[in-house]
C-alpha cells in the first residue's frame, strides 16, 4: 500500500483553509487593533486600566481641562466683546511688539474698539484701486498715496510727470495719452516685478514746476478693505504721512500696521467664535457647571442659577467630593505655589495631567483681569446631559472592558498570520503528488502565472490602489460609523485577495524558476539582443565585398535618391506633371523588377520541391532567370544529377547486397541439410559414449539454429525489397491472437510472465495474410519470451478505434533498453550487449516490413526499461457489420 497519497491529500485539503484564514485574519487583525487603539485613546494612559471610575483617570483629568480652558477662552471674550466704552481702543502698536493688550491708545496708532467690532462683522472685498505708492520727497521722507488718489493728481494737474525733451515729438503722442500708458504700465508692473524701470517717475513735480516727489520706491496693496480710520487720523495713510519715522512711537512700517490690522480684525473674529461657544455649556447642554467673578469689577459670569459670593466654594451644588477644579489670579499669587491651595482635590489619579502649573497658565493667558477667581466643576456624577464627558465616559466605560480582550485577539491573530504566511509560502507550488519527495519536482502554475511578470503586477497592484481610493473616498463621504467600518472591512478584504493572488503568484514563479524567465522586461531584452544580433549579422553580411552585395546597394540607393528628389520636386516646380510622370515610370519600373525578381524565386522553389521530392532528373529553366538566379539554377540543377546518380548507385548498391544475401542464403541450404541429415543418423546409431551423446546433441541444435537464421535472413530479404507473394484474406485479428498466445501459453508459465489482456467483444476484422501475419506475432510474442522480465506481467490490448485495429503488446525488459526504439527494427539488433540468447535479431526488421507490406503500421515505443510495440491496421468490416455473424473470421 503506498503510504505517501495521503500525504498529497492531505497537503491539499489544508491549503483551502490556510488560504481562507489568510483572508480572514487580516480583517481580524484591523478591527481588534482599532478597538485596542480606540481604547488606548480613551484611557489616555495604562494606569486608566486600574481603576474603573472614569472621574479618576487622566482622560478625564485631560478632558475637563480642555472643556475648563474653553469655558475660560469665552468668557474673557465676551468680557472683550462687551467692552462698549468710547475709551477702549485696540492698539497696532502693542500688537506688534507682542505685548498684553492695555484697551488704550498708548502708540498713537490705535482703532476704535467698536470701529473694529463692526469692521471684523464685514465680508472682505478686493480692488485693484487698493494700491498703495511709496513717494519719496527731497527730504528723504516716505509718503504714501492711493494709486487712485495719485491717478486723479496726474488727471487734475496737482501732479505731473515729466517726460524727456523730444519724447513725445519723436513717438507722436501727446503728454495726456503718454500718462495714461504710463499709470498703465504702472498699474501692470505692480503685479509683475516692480515699477523702478518707470524712468518717467523720477522727479514729480507739481503745478509750480517744482519737484514734489523724487521717486516712486515702493508699491503695495492691503488684504482687504479698511472702512476705519485710526483714532485722531482720517487714514492709516494719513498717520504715517502726518509722523516721522525718526519719533512716531509705532516702529513698524506700513506694512507692519495693514498686517497688525488685519491680525486685530482676526482677534475680533476669534473673540466672537469663543464667545458663541460659551453658549454650548450652558445647564441643558453641558454636565460642567461653572463660575467666574471678576473681583475688582465684581462682574460675573456661570452657568447656574445660585447665587454665590467671593468666596466660590460655598455655591450651591458645589460638592469637594466631585471633580472640580478651583483657580485664583491676584497680585499675591504669582507662581503654581501660592496658587496651589485651591487645587487640592480634583478627584483625580495621584499621576493627574495636566499639573497644577497648566491650570494657572490656563487662567492667567485666557483672561486680561489681573484679579478673579474661576470654579468649574462636576455636580451630577451621573451626567444627565448629553455632552462630550458623557460619550467619553460611556466609550471609556466600553473600551476598558473590551482592550485586553482586543490586545489578546490583536497578539493571537497576529501570530497566526506570520505562521498561515510562512506555511502557505512554504507548501505553494506543491504537487499533490502520490510520494512525498517532490523536490525535484516543477510547481503547478495555472493562468495566472503565465502571464508575464509586469503585466500580472499591474493587475494587482493598480486594482488595489483603485480598491483602495474608493474605499477611502466612500469611507470619508460617509458619517455612519457602522456603515464606515464595513466599507473599511470590504478594502481589507478585496486588497487581501489581490496581495494573496499576487504574492502566493510570485512564490509559485520563483520556485519554477519563471519569474525572470517568464518576464517582459526578459522579453524586450532578448528581442533587443536579436535585434543587435540581426544587425550584426547584416553589417557582416553586407562587410564582405562582393559584386552583387554592392550592386544591391547601388541599386537601393539610387532608386531611394530619385524618389526623394522627384517627390521634392513634383511639390516645387511648376511642371509637375512631367516629374509626376518620371515618378510613376520610376515606380512601375521597381515593380516589373520586383515581379520578375518574384517570378524567378517561384521557380527555383518549385524546381526544389519536385528535386526533394524525388523528381531527380527535372531541370530548373534557366532562360527565364537572369543574374545570381540563373547562377543558382544551374547548381541546383546539377545537385539533382548528382543525387539522381547517388540514388541509382544506392539503389544498385542495395539490390546487390539483397541478391547476394539470398544466393548465399540459397547455397547455405543444400549443405547444411546434408549436415542435418547425417546428424540425424548419427543420432539413430546406439552410441553409449556420453562424450558422442553430447556432441550430436551440440551439433544438431546448431545445425537447426543455422537452418533457422538462413530462413530468417531470406524472409528478412525478401520482406524488405517486397518480394513476396501475398495472400490477402479476411481475418478477425482477436481471434489470431488468441491461437497465437495458447502457443506460447506454457513457455510463457516457464518464464513466470502472467499475461493481461484487453480485447473488445466484438471481432476486430482485417484484410491480411494469414501466413504472415502469423510470422508478425510470432516474432512478438518470441522477443517477450527472450527479453522480458521474469515474475512481471506483459499487456496485450485490441482497441477499435478511428476504423482502425490498434493492437498494443508492452513487457518490462531484462535488461537496460540502451538504444533509440528505431534502431532496434534494423537487421541483426539485438538490443543491449548483454543479451545472451541466440536470437539472429532480425524478429523485429522482419515483423515490422511484413506489416508493412499489409498495409498496417509498425511502432515501438522505449520508456526506461518499458518496451512497448503497436501495430495499426485498417478495419475492414464495422462492428456494426458484423452484429448478425456467426462466424468471427467472416
Amino acid at each position: 500500500m503506498n503510504t505517501n497519497k495521503p500525504v498529497g491529500k492531505s497537503r491539499s485539503l489544508m491549503g483551502i483553509p490556510a488560504l481562507v484564514l489568510a483572508l480572514i485574519l487580516p480583517l481580524i487583525m484591523f478591527f481588534s487593533a482599532t478597538l485596542v487603539i480606540r481604547a488606548g485613546i480613551q484611557m489616555d494612559s495604562v494606569d486608566d486600566l486600574k481603576t474603573k471610575d472614569y472621574f479618576q483617570t487622566s482622560a478625564f483629568a485631560d478632558n475637563f481641562y480642555s472643556k475648563a480652558s474653553a469655558i475660560l477662552t469665552g468668557i474673557s471674550a465676551r468680557e472683550i466683546l462687551d467692552k462698549t466704552a468710547e475709551s477702549a481702543y485696540i492698539d497696532l502698536g502693542e500688537l506688534y511688539n507682542g505685548d498684553s493688550l492695555s484697551f488704550k491708545n498708548t502708540s498713537g496708532l490705535a482703532y476704535s474698539f467698536n470701529d473694529l467690532k463692526e469692521w471684523s462683522s464685514q465680508s472682505i472685498t478686493s480692488n485693484d484701486d487698493w494700491i498703495v505708492l511709496g513717494l519719496t520727497t527731497p527730504e528723504g521722507e516716505t509718503k504714501y498715496m492711493y494709486y487712485s488718489d495719485f491717478k486723479k493728481a496726474l488727471e487734475n494737474g496737482t501732479l505731473q510727470l515729466n517726460a524727456t525733451p523730444g519724447a513725445l515729438k519723436s513717438e507722436g503722442i501727446s503728454h495726456n495719452d503718454w500718462t495714461k500708458r504710463i499709470l498703465s504700465s504702472l498699474k501692470a508692473e505692480y503685479t509683475d516685478e516692480g515699477i523702478q524701470s518707470q524712468e518717467p517717475l523720477k522727479n514729480i513735480t507739481g503745478k509750480n514746476g517744482n519737484v514734489v516727489y523724487t521717486d516712486v520706491a515702493d508699491m503695495l496693496t492691503p488684504s482687504l478693505e479698511i472702512p476705519c480710520a485710526p483714532e485722531g487720523y482720517d487714514s492709516l495713510l494719513d498717520y504715517m504721512n502726518s509722523t516721522s519715522s525718526k519719533n512716531r512711537r509705532f516702529k513698524g512700517t506700513l506694512t507692519d500696521a495693514f498686517e497688525q490690522l488685519a491680525n486685530a480684525r482676526e482677534l475680533f473674529s476669534n473673540w466672537t467664535v469663543a464667545s458663541q461657544a460659551l453658549d454650548e455649556y450652558n445647564r441643558a447642554q453641558s454636565n460642567i457647571r461653572y463660575a467666574y467673578t471678576d473681583n475688582i469689577s465684581k462682574k460675573i459670569f456661570t452657568n447656574t442659577d445660585a447665587s454665590y459670593t467671593s468666596d466660590l466654594t460655598h455655591i450651591s451644588g458645589f460638592s469637594i467630593k466631585k471633580p472640580y477644579v478651583l483657580l485664583n489670579v491676584n497680585d499675591t499669587a504669582r507662581d503654581e505655589k501660592d496658587t496651589q491651595g485651591g487645587l487640592t482635590n480634583l478627584n483625580l489619579s495621584a499621576a493627574a495631567s495636566p499639573s497644577v502649573g497648566n491650570w494657572i497658565d490656563c487662567l492667567r493667558n485666557s483672561t486680561y483681569d489681573e484679579n478673579c477667581s474661576f470654579l468649574a466643576w462636576i455636580e451630577d456624577t451621573s451626567l444627565p446631559a448629553y455632552d462630550s464627558i458623557r460619550t467619553a465616559k460611556q466609550y471609556f466605560q466600553t473600551y476598558r472592558t473590551l482592550f485586553i480582550p482586543a490586545a489578546v485577539i490583536s497578539v493571537i491573530s497576529f501570530l497566526l498570520f506570520i505562521a498561515d504566511f510562512i506555511w502557505l509560502t512554504v507548501h505553494t507550488g506543491r504537487r499533490n503528488s502520490d510520494n512525498s519527495n517532490t523536490g525535484n519536482t516543477q510547481p503547478d502554475l495555472n493562468f495566472f502565472d503565465r502571464i508575464y511578470t509586469e503585466i500580472a503586477t499591474v493587475l494587482v497592484c493598480i486594482p488595489a490602489l483603485g480598491i483602495l481610493t474608493t474605499g477611502l473616498n466612500l469611507q470619508y463621504n460617509t458619517s455612519n460609523h457602522i456603515a464606515s467600518m464595513i466599507i473599511i472591512g470590504i478594502i481589507i478584504f478585496l486588497i487581501s485577495c489581490l496581495f494573496w493572488t499576487g504574492y502566493l503568484s510570485l512564490i509559485r514563479r520563483v520556485k519554477a524558476h519563471t519569474l525572470w524567465k517568464n518576464s517582459l522586461l526578459r522579453k524586450c531584452l532578448h528581442f533587443l539582443f536579436l535585434c543587435l544580433q540581426k544587425a550584426g549579422k547584416l553589417i557582416e553580411f553586407f562587410s564582405r565585398n562582393t559584386i552583387s552585395r554592392i550592386r544591391m546597394l547601388l541599386a537601393l540607393g539610387i532608386f531611394l535618391f530619385l524618389e526623394f528628389f522627384l517627390s521634392i520636386l513634383v511639390s516645387a516646380s511648376d511642371g509637375w506633371f512631367v516629374i509626376f510622370l518620371l515618378l510613376f515610370l520610376l515606380d512601375l519600373g521597381a515593380l516589373f523588377f520586383v515581379y520578375k525578381t518574384a517570378l524567378g524565386r517561384e521557380l527555383l522553389l518549385d524546381g526544389l520541391k519536385r528535386i526533394t521530392d524525388g523528381e531527380l532528373s527535372y531541370k530548373i529553366p534557366k532562360e527565364k532567370l537572369h543574374g545570381d538566379q540563373k547562377t543558382m539554377a544551374q547548381y541546383i540543377n546539377r545537385i539533382g544529377d548528382g543525387l539522381d546518380a547517388a540514388v541509382e548507385k544506392s539503389l544498385k548498391d542495395e539490390r546487390l547486397k539483397t541478391e547476394l544475401i539470398t544466393n548465399v542464403s540459397h547455397d547455405l541450404k543444400t549443405p547444411l541439410t546434408s549436415i542435418i541429415n547425417y546428424v540425424d543418423l548419427l543420432k539413430r546409431k546406439n552410441f553409449t559414449d556420453p562424450e558422442v551423446l553430447k556432441y550430436l546433441e551440440v551439433l544438431d541444435a546448431k545445425a537447426h539454429r543455422l537452418k533457422s537464421l538462413t530462413e530468417d535472413v531470406v524472409e528478412a530479404s525478401k520482406a524488405s525489397t517486397g518480394n513476396l507473394t501475398l495472400e490477402m484474406t479476411d481475418i478477425n485479428f482477436v481471434e489470431m491472437l488468441y491461437q497465437v498466445m495458447g502457443e506460447f501459453e506454457e513457455r510463457l508459465a516457464d518464464r513466470h510472465l502472467t499475461l493481461m489482456t484487453h480485447f473488445p467483444d466484438t471481432p476486430a476484422m482485417i484484410s491480411a495474410d494469414g501466413r504472415r501475419m502469423w510470422r508478425i506475432l510470432e516474432n512478438l510474442f518470441g522477443n517477450i519470451l527472450k527479453y522480458a522480465m521474469e515474475n512481471t506481467r506483459v499487456y496485450a490490448e485490441v482497441l477499435l478505434k478511428h476504423d482502425q485495429v490498434i493492437f498494443t503488446l508492452k513487457n518490462i525488459s531484462a535488461q537496460p533498453l540502451n538504444i533509440p526504439a528505431e534502431e532496434l527494427t534494423e537487421r541483426f539488433i539485438r538490443g543491449d550487449v548483454a543479451r545472451n540468447t541466440e536470437g539472429s535479431g532480425l524478429g523485429l526488421s522482419i515483423a515490422q516490413s511484413l506489416t508493412q507490406l499489409q498495409g498496417g503500421t509498425f511502432e515501438l515505443y522505449l520508456d526506461g526499461d518499458l518496451f512497448k510495440v503497436c501495430l495499426k491496421f485498417p478495419q475492414k468490416i464495422s462492428p456494426a457489420d458484423l452484429s448478425g455473424s456467426d462466424d468471427p473470421l467472416f
